[in-house]
């Protein structure tokens, strides 16, 4: 809230702050203050700038780069906290004039995605390579291993996050880490495989179960984990490429077909940027398609929740179609639920992290500007609602239907005087 300010008073607000590596980020917005002085994110609508109308995380969700270079705005180390500069200033600016204007007034604002108490613990087991959190308490918590996609290295605020809310979860990496492959020619279930035994071997750790989230490339074993893993009970697909490019072995056996699509499916647009193509492949995606995973030969007691945006630019929408006619054709359409969001993209984070429309990829050989689509209004509903019912649905398939669990209550109440 902005006080003090004349009656009907033009301001710009600004918020600010830089990645990990010091890049910088800016996003603005115009007000008009109403008869008492006074804005108010959360009831006063934003005339122009970054976003319009009635948005209290408006500038959150529309922090971009700038100078502006397509660069995605993630959080590397979730134990210190986000800083960011909200400042107010004189007159509706544009972009490049809020970058250099001194403002009325600014406040530093701290954004902690990991709460206090929370452990982060290095791991190096076997083949696994990573980093564990665990909530702040003795437990018991349920265990999640947290899966990203094709940029490949480690990413671990939203396993940070996961923690804060009571989970003991593994963020994972698979590739481009320490010493594991630069590019994937392949991937083997029994890395994931060690994995599960790792996490729910710790203490304080539900033993009987662990839950799976997935992102785009990560949903492709994140899958093969549901189907293969018997204590893999959860699996949580966001933006998954079901249909994966990389084949997936497991006993040294290759699990089921890779899709690679060639230059012919994409769209080169204004700014180089890449997307895909719906009329050349809204026929492949296909619940028969040899690619796509036999979610119905799962364990009956493992269960699928699959999320996409209806603007994702990967067209993950189709792939989840066809899937949910196939576990319908089999009968197991119970054990796999679809949720897809209005205006959001490819990418729906934790919520109120910046919705990122478009950024640079490395896909190894080379590096090109991809379209994920989304816009920050909708991405913000679909980060909040999927951030809820993601926990519930992991709540409930990894902690509550867990026997040794139940067993645990019952000792906990018969113990009670």
């Amino acid at each position: 809230m902005v006080r003090g300010l004349q009656p009907q008073a033009l301001v710009t607000l600004t918020l600010t702050t830089h990645n990990d590596a010091s890049q910088k980020f800016l996003s603005y917005a115009h007000y008009v203050s109403d008869d008492s002085g006074t804005v108010e994110v959360e009831r006063s609508e934003a005339v122009g700038g970054s976003y319009t109308g009635v948005f209290p995380a408006g500038l959150l969700l529309s922090l971009m780069e700038f100078p502006h270079n397509y660069t995605r705005l993630q959080k590397e180390d979730p134990t210190t906290p986000w800083l960011m500069t909200l400042a107010v200033h004189e007159g509706h600016l544009t972009l490049e004039q809020s970058a250099i204007s001194e403002g009325l007034t600014d406040a530093l604002l701290e954004r902690h995605i990991m709460t206090p108490g929370v452990r982060r613990e290095p791991v190096v087991h076997e083949r696994v390579r990573g980093n564990i959190f665990f909530p702040a308490g003795p437990g018991p918590y349920p265990a999640v291993i947290d899966i990203f996609g094709g940029f490949g290295g480690l990413k671990e605020y939203r396993a940070s996050m996961l923690a804060s809310k009571g989970f003991a979860c593994l963020a994972i990496a698979y590739f481009n880490y320490g010493d594991l492959p630069k590019v994937l020619e392949t991937l083997d279930l029994e890395y994931f495989e060690e994995a599960v035994e790792y996490i729910l071997q710790q203490p304080g750790v539900i033993p009987d179960r662990c839950g799976i989230i997935s992102s785009s490339k990560g949903a492709n074993p994140g899958l093969g984990m549901g189907i293969y893993l018997p204590k893999v009970t959860a699996v949580v697909s966001i933006g998954g490429k079901l249909i994966g490019d990389t084949p997936l072995t497991f006993r040294g056996q290759q699990l089921w077909k890779t899709l690679k699509l060639d230059h012919s499916y994409f769209h080169i647009g204004e700014h180089n940027i890449v997307t895909l193509k719906e009329s050349a492949v809204k026929n492949l995606y296909t619940h028969d398609h040899p690619g796509l995973p036999p979610c119905e030969n799962a364990p009956d007691d493992t269960h699928f929740l699959l999320i996409a945006g209806d603007d994702d630019r990967c067209l993950t929408k189709l792939e989840i179609e066809a899937m949910m006619h196939r576990m319908k054709l089999h009968g197991r359409e119970r054990q796999c639920q679809a949720v897809i969001y209005n205006g959001a993209g490819h990418i729906i984070e934790p919520p109120y992290n910046t919705h990122a429309d478009y950024s640079i990829y490395n896909m190894g050989f080379t590096k090109i500007i991809t379209k994920w689509g989304g816009t920050p209004w909708g991405t913000c509903k679909a980060q909040e609602d999927n951030w809820y019912n993601m926990k519930k649905f992991l709540e409930m398939h990894v902690r509550d239907r867990s026997a040794w669990y139940q067993q645990y209550l019952e000792r906990t109440r018969a113990e009670k005087p």
